[in-house]
């Protein structure tokens, strides 16, 4: 099996009784293409999302990944895509009482945004990556669009480390999470995109950034 990330051979593992590819090069999980949700079931999925901005835990859960892994890389009035926005773009709406220039973009729910023909400072893949079929091309893609000393800024579970872990790991649940990271998996990517890893928090949180000569981040291996 080739793993969808990094391009290299990934072993296959059964979890659940669902096939996995999980690649010893870069940590990558992810669930084998047959088992992918029809775009329709995953549209109806993404529509019982409860992702509400007047909900107070919800949006002090916002309020900790735009302190960790925004606020601290980017400047006021910066250009962000909200990229895999959801049916409620509840992120880009507080952005954007903070000051930040915010445009929203999803496959199902807003796919008309010509994102692809502007630069940003910033793109947000907040709980995104995990549902991503094709991770290299996506953020292949992303990165193109970034400006200098842009980031890319994610949010998504990091896989655990054995498997007893994941068989009862309750992310994989969810049948439109179809890849899971390490921190591993963001040190490569940074490195194969000509990005620099510039945060890997735990138990969610990467900053990949544009600019190379930023302080490396030594990730969990």
């Amino acid at each position: 099996m080739e793993c969808r990330l990094c391009g290299g051979e990934a072993s296959e593992l059964i979890l659940s009784g669902r096939k996995h590819g999980d690649c010893p090069e870069c940590g990558y999980l992810g669930v084998d293409e047959s088992l992918f949700p029809e775009p329709d079931a995953e549209r109806r999925r993404y529509t019982l999302h409860n992702n509400d901005p007047g909900e107070p835990g919800y949006r002090a859960y916002l309020g900790t990944f735009i302190d960790a892994a925004l606020k601290p890389f980017l400047p006021g009035g910066a250009r962000i895509l909200d990229f895999g926005s959801g049916p409620v773009p509840a992120l880009g709406a507080i952005l954007g009482r903070q000051g930040y220039r915010v445009r929203s973009w999803d496959p199902f729910f807003s796919p008309e945004s010509r994102w692809e023909e502007e630069e940003w400072d910033a793109v947000i893949l907040h709980e995104v990556a995990e549902h991503l079929h094709r991770p290299a091309q996506t953020f292949r893609k992303i990165a193109s669009h970034i400006a200098p000393d842009g980031i890319i800024a994610l949010r998504t579970r990091f896989r655990p480390g054995t498997r007893a872990e994941l068989e009862s790991w309750w992310y994989r649940s969810d049948m439109t999470h179809v890849g899971f990271y390490s921190p591993r998996s963001f040190a490569v990517l940074a490195a194969r995109i000509g990005f620099s890893l510039a945060l890997c928090a735990a138990p969610d949180m990467a900053v990949l950034k544009q600019y190379r000569a930023c302080a490396p981040v030594r990730a969990e291996l």
